[in-house]
């Protein structure tokens, strides 16, 4: 597998993965130009995209998602509680034109609805040409929001962000992958002495906020292997956080924990586009 992060933040998310037949897009929360600029860089456009997975409702994750209905050749795949928000959304806020236009992809089978199995924090595991998905519990303030883990010719890519914590349970799921894009959103102090509302730091900090750099790695400790060749720092807010610290937090952590990295590529991701990485 190839990936290459087009942006990540809160000012828009969106990711590519390429399987040795198939391109698949994680989010599109940022412009339909935007999405194709970066898509040229690799003989690509949205033509030639295959599938669409949508972690959450939240702008920064789905702005130029009315425009992906209308490329028939994108199968979506979406929680059943997140397109319910878009659509709830869309009603109210957007024009109706782009409502209909949700409303007739709703039976078409372009769009693939998530359910979370019964009894059990997690979702179905989908086989998909020549990759295979299993669909991830996350915890943040959106009706459903969920994460990813792609494997292919037997590598893995796990994909989590906008989440307050991670479940436990997933870590068997998620042990030694082959890549972590994984939130690091926030130093705690940093968020604390910020400007920003007192609602939105309670809200961040919750189980239902974002991940602070310290619980991300932490996160990371429990999950890094040997298979492990590539982590990326994600959704790293603009204001209150720092490479530096990040860094500073990611080997305290790692080293207290025992865990060899020198074999591990860290990326700190920001709104401007990765290199494409060979996982």
């Amino acid at each position: 597998m190839k990936i290459v992060v087009f942006a990540s933040g809160s000012s828009g998310n969106a990711t590519l993965i390429r399987t040795k037949n198939r391109n698949i897009l994680i989010d599109c929360g940022i412009t339909k130009k935007a999405i194709n600029d970066n898509l040229s860089k690799y003989g690509l456009s949205l033509v030639d995209i295959n599938y669409l997975f949508i972690t959450h409702e939240h702008i920064d994750h789905i702005k130029s998602f009315p425009q992906m209905l209308k490329q028939s050749n994108i199968k979506i795949y979406i929680s059943k509680g997140t397109l319910d928000a878009i659509y709830r959304q869309y009603y109210k806020e957007k024009k109706n034109n782009e409502c209909e236009i949700i409303n007739n992809r709703l039976s078409n089978n372009s769009i693939i609805v998530i359910q979370r199995m019964e009894d059990s924090i997690f979702y179905p595991k989908y086989v998909i040409d020549d990759f295979s998905v299993q669909v991830l519990p996350i915890f943040h303030d959106a009706m459903e929001p969920i994460g990813f883990l792609f494997e292919s010719e037997e590598k893995r890519i796990c994909y989590i962000t906008d989440t307050g914590y991670v479940h436990q349970d997933l870590n068997k799921v998620l042990n030694n992958c082959d890549c972590y894009i994984l939130e690091s959103n926030h130093d705690p102090d940093m968020l604390l002495h910020s400007t920003r509302p007192y609602h939105l730091k309670i809200r961040i900090l919750s189980d239902h906020g974002h991940l602070s750099n310290e619980n991300s790695m932490v996160t990371l400790a429990n999950l890094i292997g040997d298979n492990t060749k590539l982590v990326m720092h994600a959704h790293v807010s603009e204001e209150c956080n720092l490479s530096p610290i990040i860094e500073m937090t990611r080997k305290r952590v790692l080293d207290g924990y025992g865990i060899n990295y020198d074999n591990i590529t860290f990326v700190i991701l920001t709104r401007r586009a990765t290199e494409e990485f060979d996982i």
